[in-house]
């Protein structure tokens, strides 16, 4: 039988977010933000995952049914074993049976880990800004570039229009550099700095650049043009129905997301839920799995 709660995780490099996901309506309740030391020690960063796990389930009436977690790569998901190292981020995880750590920590034995990004993009699919489309790209905008191949709502590694590396596109090349490079925060403050507004944060520049600031409107422009012909032979080759856009960098939409759409040859949507997406995209992979 399916729970009818569990409770999710979205783990970062600088927070972990937490909720409990009720099932079958897929309702995100009790959702809190703690911060996480991602570069400190295993038992650090395992004692703090284990701490929202056990918040969230003491405000419960009765017994989570299971744990989701969204955890970024490289990572064992299957096992749940973390294989992240050389990447600044839970370098110290490395080896770690992180599954089993938190079922001995939280006492929920039953537990599911998905990509971040795929997370994120499946919960937009199944419950936000891309349900209708049967072939979407995705793409998470953020510390990095996160992507997905989706059909009918299933991740695609393999097929026709699918990068041979499993879908992933935050190793693609653009203008010599690595899209993971160009379309991320560090891309966009690198993009700030040329134009002579070091010192800002994306998020600052672009409140400038919607109060009017015409040199910060443009780097934004900018932005959705590259990011638009850099995606614009996956989703011909993919035959996209659209390209859906996530990620902290998709609060600025308003600015990047025309000049993006001019250049690909399908619709292109930002997503709706926010962080409640990478929550319901891994409740969702949880339930799958414990359907079967």
């Amino acid at each position: 039988m399916s729970p009818s709660v569990l409770i999710a995780l979205d783990v970062g490099g600088t927070s972990v977010k937490s909720g409990v996901v009720r099932v079958p309506e897929m309702a995100v309740s009790d959702q809190a933000r703690t911060a996480l030391d991602s570069a400190g020690s295993a038992e650090a960063i395992l004692g703090t995952l284990a701490a929202c796990v056990l918040a969230r389930a003491e405000r419960l009436p009765g017994r989570a049914g299971g744990l989701a977690v969204a955890f970024p790569g490289p990572f064992e998901y299957e096992t749940g074993i973390c294989r992240t190292a050389g990447v600044c981020k839970f370098d110290r995880l490395y080896g770690v049976d992180v599954g089993r750590e938190l079922a001995s920590r939280t006492g929920i034995p039953r537990i599911v880990f998905l990509n971040d990004a795929e997370a994120a993009i499946a919960g937009e699919i199944s419950y936000g800004a891309g349900r209708g489309f049967g072939r979407v790209i995705g793409v998470t905008l953020g510390t990095g570039m996160g992507s997905g191949f989706f059909v009918d709502g299933v991740r695609q590694s393999v097929g026709e229009g699918v990068p041979g590396n499993g879908g992933w596109l935050f190793d693609g090349i653009f203008q010599g550099e690595a899209a993971d490079d160009c379309f991320s925060i560090r891309g966009m403050q690198k993009r700030l700095a040329a134009a002579g507004l070091d010192g800002r944060t994306p998020e600052q520049a672009a409140a400038a650049a919607l109060a009017g600031d015409a040199l910060a409107r443009a780097v934004f422009e900018d932005f959705g043009r590259d990011l638009g012909t850099f995606l614009a032979g996956y989703a011909e080759a993919f035959q996209a129905d659209a390209v859906l856009v996530g990620g902290g960098i998709s609060g600025a939409f308003a600015l990047f997301g025309p000049p993006l759409a001019a250049r690909l040859p399908c619709p292109v949507a930002r997503g709706t839920l926010g962080s409640d997406a990478p929550l319901l995209g891994a409740a969702a992979a949880f339930l799958k799995t414990h359907r079967r």
